[in-house]
């Protein structure tokens, strides 16, 4: 046995399967809006040696950020114990199915195969896209970095909007790829004339199959999607910046050349907006100290899950699968242990698999997001 391997089984006997994490925040080309708790103004968290901002918080986490020149192991989650410098990759690398499961250890391998964020944008993205799972696969020549495409689904909390709390999803019907590429070529936001837009409600959100175009806004944003950091854009300015062809179409020539991958058919359908909209479901069950709500419904896609869990006194949960979560509000226990908003963990699939009670303590509810890898 190893080093590695020494220290994550010590890890996991002594957090017996609680694995906390620590706050992993990433840097982006957009500015954040103070929302994060690292800054009091919006922009505050620039970065002048690299030129971006941090707007994000990336959760149990195994996916390196992809940009130019990120800083050495950006974006993979650390695990918080005594000091020690381990990822969760690292942890993931060694003791896989102890973690994850047999299960989804074999069809996934050794990283935790759902990615989840928290997004704040002082102003709205830029306009873009993910490929599909196929497109990956197909083209390795161009997605050589990565190995999944890319859905994602978005949750607004109740948090201080920001300016343009819009999300634009698809194209309108009848717009074409060649309407697409004329407006792309004519600058400014044109191509987003081409888009229908939807206001990003407090409580619900968005789910965004892959491939198409999509713009997400100021809403402080839960995300939750596949893990991989590959997109392709729809815009050659942001922000009053020109980007470069590496920001912009990575792994190819031309913006052109890469819109043979946008979902056309999906993306024009006249009821993207509403075929696509996220609203709650209240979840069933024994559990009278509280209740729960899939803001993530598993039957919307098998790629990934999640829920928020509003403690009144006290909740018992049984998962079938790992999964990480994100205390929202509040403070209390897990089993013995204090928890308070902010903190992160990672559940693995052994001791998901047994009953766990949270428990509110304080005038505060105790509220945190549940969030899942694939179905199995």
């Amino acid at each position: 046995m190893n080093e590695l391997e020494s220290q994550v089984d010590t890890v996991l006997k002594e957090t017996e399967g609680f694995l906390k994490l620590k706050p992993n925040f990433v840097t982006r080309y957009y500015m954040d809006h103070a929302r994060l708790g690292l800054g009091k103004h919006p922009g505050d968290t620039y970065q002048p040696t690299v030129g971006r901002w941090i707007p994000e918080r990336w959760i149990a986490s195994t996916v390196e950020a992809s940009h130019v020149n990120p800083a050495p192991g950006e974006g993979l989650s650390l695990l918080e114990f005594r000091g020690l410098p381990l990822t969760l990759r690292d942890a993931l690398r060694v003791r896989a199915p102890e973690i994850l499961g047999e299960g989804l250890t074999k069809k996934y391998g050794g990283g935790f195969p759902v990615l989840s964020k928290i997004l704040d944008p002082h102003f709205p993205l830029v306009f873009h896209f993910h490929v599909r799972d196929e497109d990956v696969r197909n083209h390795p020549k161009h997605f050589s970095q990565h190995k999944w495409g890319k859905e994602e689904a978005y949750y607004f909390p109740h948090q201080p909007k920001g300016p343009t709390p819009y999300t634009h999803l698809g194209l309108h019907p009848g717009v074409t790829l060649d309407d697409l590429a004329r407006a792309i070529s004519r600058g400014g936001e044109c191509a987003l004339e081409l888009s229908p837009v939807a206001t990003q409600v407090f409580g619900q959100g968005m789910y965004v199959p892959a491939g198409v175009p999509h713009r997400p806004g100021t809403a402080l944003t839960l995300e939750i999607q596949q893990p991989s950091d590959v997109s392709l854009h729809l815009e050659w300015e942001f922000m009053d910046r020109r980007k470069t062809p590496e920001q912009t179409h990575p792994g190819f020539t031309s913006i052109e050349e890469s819109l043979q991958f946008v979902a056309m058919k999906n993306a024009t359908s006249s009821k993207i907006i509403e075929t696509n909209s996220l609203i709650p479901e209240r979840i069933e069950g024994e559990n009278s100290g509280g209740w729960q709500n899939w803001i993530f419904p598993p039957h919307v896609t098998s790629k990934f899950s999640g829920k928020l869990v509003c403690v009144e006194q006290e909740i018992s949960l049984q998962e079938s699968s790992p999964y990480a979560f994100l205390i929202w509000s509040g403070q209390g226990q897990l089993e013995n242990m204090p928890i308070k908003a902010g903190d992160e963990f990672l559940v693995t699939q052994p001791r998901a698999a047994v009953p766990h009670r949270f428990r509110r303590i304080g005038s505060k509810r105790l509220e945190f997001f549940a969030l899942f890898p694939p179905c199995i």
